[in-house]
């Protein structure tokens, strides 16, 4: 899932918001693939956990997979993969914001009201020991995350809430082709329900025009498109193969 929701001050791994615990109902993703970076549009359906605070605030982290070899002559994004103290906050201003914008451009938006990411976090999955308790599913060779942190005050998040995304991914060079990596994440699901329902949890995979794309070794053409199925830690990569 494209959208965790955690408190300020739990573990990195812990995806929890003990003040407020919401849970996505709906996840629908439609993925525009093109030769350097894809852009991803999304629409959520998030409901509140039962037993949590009816008027407690929520944050949302938005993990974006970035590249960690920065592709040469790409200023903004490499100002941003360099950032060296791994894991901490950043507020996202000056120059920070400008390679962000530039870059990811990232818009959320909770009904008919936008939500400005206020702080970044970059993440190196693989620099943390195992004790503390990063997920496997987040370990990808040459991906790191950029967790686009969101206040959401109430009662934006409270009850049934409708969220709305986009942002542009760019895209890992790898000798097989460009590649693009989505992890869904799913927590607080209540008991005995699952994701597998394409009407309500989905992505929808097409290339742009010219392009033709290989998605788990499967050949995907010219013009037309997948739709995939979202499941917990179930990475989705997607490899550009022509031109």
């Amino acid at each position: 899932m494209i959208l965790s929701v955690l408190s300020a001050h739990a573990p990195l791994a812990a995806n929890s918001a003990p003040t407020h615990k919401v849970y996505i109902s709906s996840e629908e993703l439609a993925v525009t693939v093109g030769a350097d970076a894809a852009t991803v549009e999304g629409q959520f359906q998030f409901k509140s956990a039962r037993g949590s605070g009816a008027k407690s605030s929520t944050f949302v982290a938005i993990p974006v997979w970035i590249p960690f070899k920065a592709a040469q002559g790409n200023t903004s994004l490499v100002s941003m993969v360099k950032v060296q103290d791994n894991n901490s906050f950043h507020k996202l201003e000056g120059p920070l914001l400008k390679a962000w914008d530039e870059t990811i451009g990232l818009k959320f938006t909770v009904g008919n009201q936008e939500v400005p990411v206020g702080m970044l976090r970059i993440v190196r999955p693989w620099s943390f020991t195992k004790s503390e308790g990063t997920p496997k599913a987040w370990l990808h060779d040459g991906w790191i995350l950029a967790l686009a942190m969101i206040y959401c005050p109430p009662p934006l998040m409270q009850g049934s809430s409708e969220a709305r995304l986009r942002y542009r991914q760019p895209l890992r060079k790898t000798r097989g082709g460009a590649e693009f990596l989505y992890l869904p994440q799913f927590y607080y699901q209540p008991e005995g329900t699952t994701t597998t329902d394409l009407e309500k949890f989905a992505m929808k995979v097409q290339a742009q025009q010219g392009l033709s794309l290989s998605i788990g070794g499967a050949l995907l053409p010219a013009g037309q498109s997948a739709t995939l199925p979202l499941i917990h830690h179930q990475a989705i990569k997607v490899l550009v193969t022509a031109p």
